[in-house]
């Protein structure tokens, strides 16, 4: 036994006293978390920041008002009109906040300023000058009426609305879909002025299951008309004295069979 002992290799010798195998490597190991906390932080304000890219608050200025609410409530948004004297022609949005290109996270709210057809009031010392700007600028353009036949009455509506027109969906026992247009007065291609009421005749089928009519009073026009469309109901525009551009009363209320025409009055 003694013998074969003396035959095993020798194993590899033992580290000097007083070091041991990682020393020295304390230096490189601070770097390297230096290094991983760097690019943690890098990256939780680099590519965090940048999650948000869907956060993008569209522009709107120059569309109708209801094209630039249903344009933000696709992407997200709650949307405030506030109505007041501006340099546009009715209807159309003039300023907004945030504005476009501005991050904001969903479900919050923007803020829309739609012109009332009226210039702002200008100073006394220029009070004849402004007087004809004035009129000027609040005389309705005129705008060709889009050929809208054939299609969904939403779709329909907004693209009329889009060119500056008031929508009036009338519904119509007709051959097609139900839901889609079939005639449209006066018809696509005529020359019309912003405000005018382009009316729109839409095929109510058979089956018509009653739907819930949402409330609409207190909203803008433009909203409670798109807000009555995507419910499966006609709409019908009136005016009366009252808060410009708000829904002032509707009727009926309650439940309704699909393509009931509701009548909003709104104020001027």
């Amino acid at each position: 036994m003694p013998e074969r002992e003396r035959e095993r290799p020798a194993g590899p010798p033992p580290p000097p006293p007083g070091r041991r195998p990682f020393d020295g490597a304390g230096p490189w190991l601070g770097a390297l978390a230096a290094l991983a906390a760097i690019g943690f932080l890098v990256w939780f304000f680099g590519f965090r920041g940048h999650g948000g890219s869907g956060h993008v608050v569209p522009g709107v200025v120059g569309l109708r008002e209801q094209a630039a609410i249903a344009r933000l409530n696709r992407d997200g948004y709650d949307v405030k009109s506030i109505h007041e004297p501006l340099r546009r022609p009715p209807g159309f949005v003039g300023a907004q906040a945030p504005g476009g290109g501005s991050r904001l996270p969903a479900r919050e709210t923007v803020t829309i300023r739609v012109s009332t057809g009226k210039a702002p009031a200008a100073p006394v010392t220029t009070t004849a000058a402004t007087t004809t700007a004035a009129t000027t600028t609040a005389a309705a353009p005129a705008a060709a009426v889009p050929d809208v036949t054939g299609q969904s009455m939403a779709s329909a509506a907004g693209q009329v609305e889009a060119a500056g027109f008031v929508a009036q969906t009338d519904p119509v026992q007709a051959a097609g879909t139900p839901g889609s247009v079939v005639q449209e007065d006066p018809p696509g291609g005529t020359q019309g002025r912003a405000g005018e009421t382009v009316t729109l005749a839409v095929a109510v089928g058979s089956s018509r299951p009653a739907v819930q009519i949402p409330d609409v009073t207190g909203r803008t026009a433009a909203s409670a008309r798109a807000a009555l469309l995507q419910s499966t109901l006609t709409v019908r525009t009136t005016y009366r004295h009252g808060k410009p551009g708000v829904v002032l009363a509707q009727s009926p209320t309650g439940t309704a069979p699909a393509y009931t025409q509701v009548m909003v009055e709104v104020g001027r």
